[in-house]
């Protein structure tokens, strides 16, 4: 698992990732109760088979603001990579909003599928991941834990690196529900 706090490192990391076609993305946001939430963090994950958060990378960028920017420019921007959120709309508030490239958001996807055939009470992240992937202790308290004080908790950092892990187990697994339900509805068009 990797937290990054030094601009250098980060800078760094973020052109490793440009090498990448495809990444999940997670925000978390200081102040987010308030009209003026903060980014303080950006994790990313570029190894979809990873369950375990070894290979996330936790950016941290709370009142670093050149940080963000550099993310935006050099990620959120390039339409080469596929970048992957849940909640993509809340997520891109923080990234560049409508000038971000090549955005997938697995909320979206989960919507186009009923929650009878998802099998899930809802489309939340935590609880699609519970369902559709198998993960035990899905941690959703702390999404709401205060993400602008330092140091973080133990707790919030496992918490930033499975986010990613569970967007891109639960986005490959919605991918599979979506195709097979497209195959359905090919099956009914005929018989019909």
């Amino acid at each position: 698992m990797a937290y990054l706090t030094h601009p250098a490192d980060i800078r760094s990391t973020i052109a490793q990732l440009t090498n990448h076609s495809i990444l999940w993305v997670d925000t978390e946001t200081a102040d987010w109760w308030t009209s003026n939430p903060k980014l303080s963090l950006i994790q990313v994950l570029a190894h979809p088979d990873d369950r375990s958060g070894d290979y996330a990378y936790v950016l941290d960028v709370l009142d670093q603001p050149t940080l963000a920017e550099c993310f935006i420019e050099q990620i959120m921007k390039h339409d080469g990579i596929e970048k992957v959120f849940h909640n993509a709309s809340y997520d891109l508030r923080f990234l560049g909003n409508v000038h971000a490239q090549n955005v997938t958001c697995t909320l979206k996807i989960a919507r186009k599928i009923s929650l009878a055939k998802l099998g899930t009470p809802d489309r939340k992240l935590k609880t699609l991941a519970k369902v559709l992937c198998q993960f035990a202790d899905v941690d959703s308290e702390q999404q709401s834990s205060n993400w602008g004080r330092r140091p973080l908790s133990s707790e919030q950092l496992l918490y930033a690196h499975m986010d990613t892990v569970y967007v891109a187990q639960v986005h490959q697994h919605l991918l599979k529900l979506s195709n097979s339900t497209l195959v359905d509805s090919v099956r009914r068009s005929r018989i019909n």
